[in-house]
């Protein structure tokens, strides 16, 4: 989900920002996917604990959920990926394969890599967004390689003649179309942060936040002095059309394993589709799950303590743990 805000939802921010800095990685390692694109592993927190794999949503960075696996360090062996063309990975150059396709066969190039990097361990798997779908796509079709899966918000896009179809399928499609003209160059990421600051649908994160976003989603572009996205419009507009035809929704019941989804208010007036899907797929599935109240779609960035609270004691339902 990109950090959309209508004009007429701006209020003018009033700074000073609070600073919100992810450490040092106890470890980095360079990945290379089936077509050759490079995605880099970051690994924190406890290389005794347990082991979790951590990914963002469309257009996002897995540094930016930083408020929520903080709180994780502690106990866990974090490891942090990016999808293709975000965050930390240099850009591939074929645009074409942006998609979420790619995706799916980069998670399990991804694990493969973890495995013969840092041995084999009980995993769990913690993403947001597209990458929960990417998640769900994956265990239907590769395989269950999890403990435990936590999906946050996945946007789910029901078949057509679900009653909820259009309502997902629309709004899925709206951001294809807004991501293709979103702004690309900033001449700094203040600037960007400044906006996300200022957006009242963005109000709820936590301090620091939108400057952390800003930061985990730009880089420098050395031959103009600007900053742009990492994630490519084109490529982030892709994986949106891609996402609104996907009709994963009638499997979800097959997937196997240990599985708990952790999804924005349904309730709140302010919550778009990924909610209400979440809280439909729980009626009809009876899976593991919980909305968390007065949460939209950022639901780790807006509540990281209650977010990580109902990670630990699903956890220790399931008997995955420190």
């Amino acid at each position: 989900m990109p950090l959309m805000g209508a004009p007429a939802n701006r209020l003018r921010y009033k700074g000073p920002m609070t600073e919100l800095t992810v450490p040092t990685p106890l470890e980095t390692v360079d990945l290379t996917m089936t077509d050759g694109a490079i995605i880099r592993l970051r690994r924190h927190g406890n290389p005794d604990g347990p082991r979790l794999i951590l990914a963002h949503g469309n257009g996002f960075a897995t540094d930016a959920y930083f408020p929520f696996w903080q709180l994780l360090m502690d106990d866990y062996d974090l490891i942090l990926y990016d999808q293709r063309n975000h965050g930390h990975n240099p850009r591939h150059d074929d645009i074409s394969h942006h998609d979420i396709t790619y995706f799916v066969s980069d998670m399990d190039s991804v694990l493969n890599g973890i495995e013969n990097t840092f041995g084999t361990k009980p995993t769990a798997g913690l993403f947001h967004s597209i990458s929960a779908v990417t998640a769900v796509w994956h265990a239907l079709t590769v395989g269950w390689r999890w403990n435990a899966l936590v999906l946050f918000d996945p946007p789910l896009v029901p078949s057509p003649g679900h009653p909820l179809n259009e309502i997902a399928k629309s709004f899925e499609l709206l951001l294809s179309d807004w991501s293709k003209t979103r702004p690309y160059r900033f001449s700094n990421p203040e600037t960007l942060a400044e906006q996300f600051a200022g957006s009242k649908s963005l109000s709820r994160w936590v301090p620091g936040s939108h400057a952390l976003m800003a930061r985990s989603i730009l880089r420098e572009d050395t031959e103009t002095g600007e900053w742009v996205l990492c994630c490519p419009p084109e490529g982030e507009s892709q994986v949106y059309k891609t996402n609104s035809e996907l009709h994963l929704c009638p499997q979800f019941g097959d997937i196997p394993g240990p599985l708990k989804v952790i999804a924005s208010d349904p309730d709140d007036p302010n919550v778009r589709s990924p909610g209400l899907i979440n809280q439909a797929l729980n009626e009809e599935f009876k899976h593991a799950y919980e909305a968390v109240p007065g949460t939209t779609h950022m639901v780790q960035i807006e509540q990281p303590d209650a977010c990580v609270k109902i990670v630990n004691d699903f956890f220790s339902e399931v008997g995955f743990g420190p």
